[in-house]
């Protein structure tokens, strides 16, 4: 699978380690940074990543900041992304099941890299349950009433 993946400078001491297990998982990750420490603008990863799935470039997405929870907002801005923020093995799977999460999205000041990357895993192989596709379709077609009444 093709996986994006985006940090900001919380989630940058961990990046390479997490393509690293995503790649020994024999998975492809495109990486779109930050490739430093320094303080940086996690939108700017988030929407990269994001585009990067919404168009289909990228089966699924990763991204990484101090909580998970300003690079969902910002992911979500995109058509076509349900970024789900995780925080144990139980909501790594429910983003996936119950939401059909294309980007997961963790907080690297809140976890260990271990559990990250067993979330990760989970969120990747867990499958969306079909019995869910009436509230996705919900979703979906306020995603599409807006865009369409705001153009």
């Amino acid at each position: 699978m093709k996986i994006s993946l985006g940090t900001d400078h919380a989630g940058f001491l961990i990046k390479n380690k997490v393509i690293n297990f995503l790649q020994s998982l024999g998975h492809e990750v495109v990486d779109y940074g930050t490739n430093s420490a320094e303080s940086c603008d996690y939108p700017d990863f988030a929407y990269k990543v994001a585009l990067d799935v919404s168009s289909n470039k990228s089966q699924k997405g990763v991204l990484i900041c101090g909580t998970g929870i300003g690079m969902a907002i910002s992911a979500n801005k995109v058509p076509n992304i349900r970024a789900g923020v995780c925080w144990s093995k139980e909501t790594a799977q429910l983003i996936s099941l119950h939401n059909d999460a294309n980007i997961i999205c963790v907080g690297a000041r809140f976890a260990s890299f271990e559990d990250i990357c067993d979330w990760i895993k989970i969120f990747l192989e867990t499958k969306f349950e079909e019995r869910h596709s009436k509230r996705i379709n919900k979703i979906i077609q306020i995603e599409k009433d807006f865009c369409t009444n705001n153009k």
